[in-house]
């Protein structure tokens, strides 16, 4: 029921046979890391909404911002599965929540986009309650990802990937505290790793 927000969303890729499992995957492992109930999540770059309804089995409240997605596009399609959330169209550093707002902030394929990762964090350290979790997942980022990227027909991923999870962790470590992390294929060396899962817990001080 759900469609691609733009050209460039991986959603027709969940449907493929080889590159399929692995893409569902990442989206299993990511939430495996998680310890529900929460009270309310946030969830920043909700797409083409592949991840709400996990979300809403896991949350009594649960809200999303996209830069792209127009809330309205999936109205039919959530409505559908019975989904109620409440999706902004919107930057996550523009947004006015109240401070301490979530208990839980879901990120998945977002700040490997993202050159500046202090802005967003800034923001949703606010925006996180006390002792707080923000879930974080990351595709590999280097020459060989690039190749790999290619062998599946998407072009000119560097264009779009520009930061790696190393680079985030010793940003985000500022203000969060990083608590469980894994890898996708997890029988391999996280050196060889082509994503990263990653659960951070807000800092007390």
């Amino acid at each position: 029921m759900l469609r691609p927000n733009s050209p460039d969303d991986p959603l027709p890729y969940y449907h493929k046979p080889i590159i399929g499992r692995i893409y569902r995957a990442r989206i299993e492992q990511a939430l495996s890391l998680l310890a529900p109930p929460y009270e309310s999540i946030l969830e920043i770059g909700y797409g083409s909404g592949l991840l709400l309804p996990s979300l809403c089995q896991m949350g009594t409240f649960v809200s999303g911002v996209d830069l792209q997605t127009n809330p309205d596009q999936l109205k039919e399609p959530l409505d559908k599965l019975g989904i109620d959330c409440t999706l902004i169209r919107g930057d996550i550093a523009e947004q006015h929540f109240s401070k301490g707002s979530f208990g839980l902030i879901v990120a998945i394929s977002i700040f490997e986009h993202i050159t500046d990762l202090n802005p967003p964090l800034e923001q949703i350290k606010r925006l996180l309650s006390p002792s707080g979790h923000l879930l974080v997942g990351m595709p590999r980022v280097d020459k060989y990802m690039d190749m790999a990227f290619r062998g599946i027909g998407y072009n000119n991923i560097n264009d779009h990937h520009v930061t790696n999870y190393k680079q985030f962790v010793r940003v985000a470590e500022k203000s969060f505290e990083l608590i469980r992390f894994t890898h996708l294929p997890k029988q391999l060396p996280k050196f060889c790793g082509l994503y990263y899962n990653m659960l951070f817990e807000k800092r007390k001080f």
